[in-house]
């Protein structure tokens, strides 16, 4: 575990960086926040965090736009760590506004990147995504799989590993980047599948699916994903390498909703509409890489993951 460093996290309100950032103060680390607050929930979510803790002793908070690289002239420590998670979101958003989606999650990435090298940064690690893959041709997935993205947000994540690649080599800079499978969990966005599922079925109104519902996605409870975070940011033979995070036990979403509603203890209620562009019909992570180098090793299966992602939404409601 991370303890007593300093580490600067983008995105550090949003869904996973808010985790991130709760595993990282409560262990002794200094953290400096970047965010630009885009999401109605990121300030309950930092009052969450921040409750027992003290601007400037424990943490800090800069609230601004990554693509402008002038922001970094706020940070007045030293740096020991970068996690960076800041981005838009979600395949829908980037198919309605391509170039927004592009600049944004590019250029934030290279400026981080430019800041890691001025700043001889120890460790840099990015936050990429398993959409990178496209739908695949074989599963399960791992990291030597053909990329063939089918959204712009999934060609903009490709895009930050390649340049991530290109400063590892031509700078030597540490830098490790992470594919993601389907998070879920507390304090997840509003447009997340499961989080819009749990309020359909608490409102008693009918959970819309786009498509059959014979889609398959590999589920990933939250504090997992934090975990290889973590271990990508601890472990000096990460740099320079791609490492699927998944929970590698994929499932159907119509089992997944059936669990949702068993769960909630509700009467099933699903209307099935015509499949949206860019959704891939399966994703399905091979870990034996960050299993092997990072020792990661996912502990929450579906089931207790949704359980408490239900309980929060229930408090939260």
């Amino acid at each position: 575990m991370i303890k007593n460093k300093n580490i600067l996290l983008t995105g550090g309100v949003g869904f996973i960086g808010s985790h991130l950032f709760e595993r990282l103060i409560s262990n002794s680390n200094y953290v400096l926040v970047i965010d630009n607050f885009s999401s109605s929930e990121t300030e309950k979510n930092l009052l969450e965090i921040t409750k027992n803790y003290e601007i400037k002793k424990d943490y800090d908070l800069i609230r601004g736009d990554l693509t402008d690289y002038s922001i970094f002239t706020n940070i007045n420590s030293d740096i020991d760590i970068i996690f960076h998670l800041a981005a838009i979101p979600g395949v829908r958003i980037s198919i309605e506004n391509a170039p927004k989606v592009t600049k944004n999650n590019i250029i934030s990435t290279v400026n981080i990147f430019e800041k890691a090298i001025e700043s001889a940064i120890k460790k840099v690690v990015i936050a990429s995504s398993s959409s990178v893959y496209g739908n695949p041709i074989y599963t399960p997935v791992d990291e030597n799989h053909p990329k063939s993205p089918i959204s712009p947000y999934a060609v903009s994540k490709l895009c930050c590993e390649m340049y991530a690649d290109y400063y590892f080599r031509e700078n030597k800079l540490p830098v490790s980047s992470l594919r993601f499978y389907t998070v879920y969990g507390p304090r997840g966005r509003p447009d997340m599948a499961i989080r819009i599922f749990f309020s359909k079925i608490m409102k008693n109104e009918p959970i819309k699916i786009f498509g059959d519902g014979t889609q398959i996605r590999d589920f990933t409870y939250i504090s997992d994903i934090v975990d290889g975070l973590i271990l990508a940011a601890e472990n000096k033979q990460s740099s320079g390498e791609i490492f699927n995070l998944g929970c590698s036990n994929p499932i159907e979403l119509n089992q997944l909703i059936d669990k949702m509603y068993q769960i909630a203890d509700r009467p099933k209620n699903v209307q099935y509409l015509e499949k949206k562009k860019g959704d891939v019909e399966i994703t399905h992570s091979k870990i034996d890489k960050a299993r092997e180098l990072l020792h990661f090793d996912p502990k929450i299966r579906i089931d207790e993951g949704l359980k408490k992602t239900y309980e929060w939404q229930i408090r939260n409601s």
